[in-house]
């Protein structure tokens, strides 16, 4: 079943419309029909869609900011242009604008409608696929390197406008070359997943938690409200790391080194402040592991504050 918005105020062409697709006989589709868009937005915000048919010319909307509009509202659902304009310079703005397909009413054969509708929601899904796989990290699921630093911009901008620090920390496994060495890369892999699912589990759901690559982590703590609140997500992180994974049959035990700098007391670009992070991680290591540091010039006094081995 694939359920589908008909935002068409033409009373005549709406049931031509529902009517082409049910003559199509491969899948069954269920129509949502409205006349303006702002019914149309009501439906997106309270209904599941699988695609969108949406007419140009609305009594509330015209043109293309209609798909604008409908795009911004739900970018996640496919949207074909239902037009009565033969018009390829429309068409190829429309399909700019965030559309995947645009059809001319009347035109092409019946089939052509139910088709382009299942090859709107195909093209949507490996669109959304590519960039799942451009931001995301393929073994673990977290943000990667990209999408971090386009994230911590973003951050870095709010902590300013809105006067609230924000916390960069970047973690490294300790004895995790070791796991690979003696029991396989695979057994190292599904440590790297185990791992990341107990970060996510310290921190809140407004938080990032990204993979940079092999054993490495970042997190980005927003609107800390004290140096205290960093050292508790911190002292959860370390805790948490250094209890026993059991995987495959094996009792394995890490640790994690945490280098902190805090924005914008350490008030710098995003490469300065990864190497910030990165000098303190390497403090923490050197006084064991399992513990965590901050940047000295972060607006804190503390080296390593803590740890756990």
């Amino acid at each position: 079943m694939i359920h589908v918005l008909l935002i068409e105020d033409n009373d005549v062409d709406a049931r031509l419309t529902q009517d082409l697709l049910a003559e199509w006989s491969v899948e069954e589709f269920k129509i949502t029909h409205a006349t303006t868009l702002a019914e149309g937005l009501s439906h997106i915000d309270r209904c599941r869609f699988d695609a969108i048919l949406l007419d140009l010319s609305l009594p509330d909307a015209f043109g293309l900011p209609t798909v604008r509009q409908v795009h911004a509202t739900n970018p996640s659902i496919p949207v074909v242009v239902l037009s009565g304009v033969s018009d390829q310079t429309l068409a190829l703005q429309a399909v700019q604008q965030g559309a995947q397909d645009y059809l001319v009413k009347g035109q092409g054969h019946p089939e052509l409608l139910a088709r382009s509708v299942r090859y709107a929601i195909e093209r949507k899904r490996s669109e959304e696929r590519l960039t799942y796989l451009a931001q995301y990290d393929h073994l673990t699921g977290l943000v990667n390197r990209s999408l971090f630093r386009d994230r911590l911009l973003q951050a870095m901008a709010r902590s300013k406008r809105l006067q609230q620090p924000l916390g960069l920390m970047l973690l490294d496994l300790d004895r995790f070359k070791s796991v690979n060495d003696t029991l396989g890369h695979d057994v190292g892999d599904e440590l790297l997943k185990a791992v990341s699912e107990r970060l996510k589990a310290c921190v809140r759901e407004v938080d990032t938690v990204a993979r940079m690559g092999g054993d490495e982590f970042t997190i980005i703590l927003e609107g800390v409200a004290s140096e205290q609140s960093i050292v508790v997500v911190a002292k959860r992180i370390t805790e948490s790391v250094s209890a026993v994974f059991e995987l495959k049959g094996h009792a394995i035990s890490v640790g994690i080194s945490i280098g902190i700098t805090v924005y914008p007391h350490d008030d710098h670009s995003i490469d300065d402040l990864l190497k910030h992070a990165d000098s303190a991680m390497y403090r923490a290591k050197q006084h064991g592991g399992s513990g965590f540091a901050f940047h000295e010039a972060s607006g804190y006094n503390h080296a390593t504050i803590f740890s756990a081995s």
